[in-house]
């Protein structure tokens, strides 16, 4: 079973490949996934760990539709972001260059607020639960 843990950091997920743009010691693959994708062929990973990584993305719509092009049909994505509605916790980190709430991964999925030409892959929503601090969100490639 192939997963990835996306901007991993120090603290890699056990059984995920860490993917950061740092060299740290559980890093498997030093990737700007934001500048240049994942370096995976289509349809060939089970499961994508975004855990405090969406907010630092440049490029959203670009670094979804990698996820989705990566993940095989029925595979899943975790997000953990911090969210709006917590506070001024998603204000603070200055390397935080976007902000989410409670809606934001809607736009991802069939809910009719989608936009075909935007360029996004639908995921279908499994699981939403909101934290103190943060969202965590479960999409499932459709």
């Amino acid at each position: 079973m192939k997963r990835l843990d996306l901007g991993c950091g120090p603290n890699k997920k056990e059984g995920y490949t860490g993917i950061d743009v740092y060299p740290y010691p559980c890093v498997g693959v030093v990737r700007d996934v934001d500048r240049h994708g994942l370096p995976f062929d289509d349809d060939s990973v089970d499961g994508v760990r975004a855990c405090h990584f969406l907010e630092d993305c440049n490029d959203l719509m670009f670094v979804m539709n990698e996820i989705c092009r990566v993940l095989k049909p029925g595979g899943r994505l975790e997000v953990v972001v911090p969210v709006v509605e917590a506070g001024t916790g998603a204000f603070r980190d200055p390397t935080h260059v976007r902000y989410f709430n409670k809606d934001s991964f809607l736009y991802f999925t069939d809910h009719p607020w989608v936009y075909p030409a935007l360029g996004v892959r639908p995921f279908r929503l499994i699981e939403q639960k909101m934290g103190p601090d943060d969202m965590t969100v479960v999409l499932e490639k459709s």
